[in-house]
């Protein structure tokens, strides 16, 4: 019987640590004194789960809070059942997350979760978003008042929209109370200022206005969602000093 080549112990090698020990390389490994070649291939198993559990913990840190140690694993392990790791960085293991639990919570797990590993998500990937310089209102005041209406702002990279069917912003800081949380529609925005990352919960007028700012219609339409203009004028001084804007265009 000829000997398996190195790309055919590598494949499974791999999947011994993806799924089970496979029985190709058990043939290759030979017995220790006190361990058998299928327990010797599972230490290697286990390793590699336990410093995937890790990553996803690191993503997750108020998922892994509100259900516990024991239970966050148990997620995990199911988690990666579905989803195994599948590219050379683990950065994007936890892509999926969200939509796991969304679509096949295990028992116990609230269903506001699913939200809630969506926000942390969100802002992770605001973390990792392209820096952008933010605009400054200094940019803004050579702008004649006549050509406002017309203006055109372009959100920092590191802007992203959340809506929710449960108040992530309150799962946000107190998780393990996600099973006595009501359900409740929630719009978030997130985003990066510098190296810390922010989310803030958002009324209706502010959610009309920034959705069409991101679509790329002009101020005037933003203002259309204002009984005032003073109070669009104050939403978009609140956006300049959270640093939300990155350009406008006349």
């Amino acid at each position: 019987m000829s000997r398996p080549s190195l790309r055919e112990v590598q494949e499974s090698f791999w999947r011994s640590l993806a799924t089970a020990p496979d029985p190709a390389l058990v043939e290759l490994v030979p017995a220790a004194p006190k361990l058998a070649p299928a327990a010797r291939v599972g230490i290697y198993a286990d390793m590699y789960f336990w410093r995937l559990l890790d990553v996803l913990r690191e993503d997750f840190p108020r998922l892994a809070r509100a259900l516990g140690d024991d239970a966050f694993a148990a997620l995990a392990r199911a988690y990666l059942t579905v989803h195994p790791s599948d590219r050379p960085s683990v950065r994007d293991l936890g892509r999926h997350m969200a939509d796991f639990l969304a679509a096949a919570p295990p028992p116990g797990v609230a269903p506001g979760l699913a939200d809630l590993a969506r926000l942390e998500w969100a802002r992770g990937l605001a973390f990792d978003a392209p820096d952008s310089k933010p605009l400054r209102l200094d940019d803004l005041r050579a702008v004649p008042p006549e050509e406002w209406p017309a203006l055109r702002f372009t959100p920092v990279p590191a802007l992203a929209v959340l809506v929710s069917d449960w108040p992530v912003d309150r799962l946000w800081e107190s998780p393990g109370e996600a099973t006595t949380m009501r359900p409740a529609r929630t719009a978030l925005r997130v985003w990066r200022r510098e190296f810390a990352v922010f989310h803030a919960v958002m009324d209706l007028a502010e959610e009309t206005a920034l959705a069409r700012l991101r679509g790329g219609e002009s101020f005037a339409a933003m203002c259309e969602g204002f009984e005032r203009a003073e109070d669009a004028g104050a939403l978009l001084l609140r956006w300049l000093d959270d640093g939300l804007l990155a350009a406008f265009a006349r």
